[in-house]
């Protein structure tokens, strides 16, 4: 497999790579692709990116929508513009830093699997855990709580989440979550320290 690397400041019009890596900056006009994207430095890209891979130390800026397989990030990544509706679609999403979808935008994945800070509109998978609890830094730049629209899974773990909508089969609330609204048609464990305002669907209470 061939590999690229981007060092320094530079801005190309997009491409198709096979293992790229940046620990530079750079700035991206149109579309990008890669088999294995590894960001170190900063990457900026106006249109779509594509990956097999997408292992993220640095900080990403995708304004259109993003689709990998695994994506893996301890940096930023930030993905949308305002008043949009981008997606971002993985297989595989761990995350240990921050995540951020701007507008409506969406996040689909079979496994969601966060230690870090999610942000997003929705998210959608077969099995989504968040739990907002990092660094002091990390801490400082997404403010305490991962703050979500919707999420709608199998199975869902929180802690430290706030959440409109919360539904799934098999649901454990955190300490300090905060939910408008859950639906839980299965297993239900909810911390002491946790809000919810209402409760729907055929469940069974197990306590923590």
């Amino acid at each position: 497999m061939q590999k690229t690397d981007f060092d320094g400041i530079l801005s190309i019009a997009g491409g198709t790579y096979e293992h790229l890596t940046i620990d530079g900056i750079c700035n991206c006009s149109g579309n990008l692709s890669a088999q294995i994207l590894e960001i170190a430095g900063i990457l900026n890209c106006d249109k779509n990116l594509d990956a097999g891979t997408f292992d993220c130390d640095g900080i990403a800026n995708i304004k259109g929508n993003m689709r990998t397989e695994r994506i893996d990030v301890d940096g930023y990544l930030n993905v949308g513009r305002k008043l949009t509706s981008s997606k971002l679609e993985a297989n595989e999403i761990r995350c240990r830093g921050i995540i951020t979808c701007l507008g409506s935008g969406e996040i689909n994945a079979d496994l969601i699997d966060a230690e870090g800070y999610i942000n997003a509109s929705e998210i959608v998978g077969e099995k989504v855990i968040i739990k907002s609890q990092t660094s002091i830094l990390m801490k400082w730049l997404a403010s305490r709580f991962s703050k979500v629209g919707t999420i709608e899974a199998t199975t869902i773990e929180l802690t430290e989440v706030t959440a409109k909508v919360v539904n799934g089969h098999d649901i454990m609330i955190g300490e300090n979550c905060v939910i408008d609204k859950l639906d839980c048609s299965g297993r239900l464990v909810i911390h002491p320290t946790a809000t919810i305002k209402e409760i729907t669907g055929d469940h069974v209470r197990v306590t923590s």
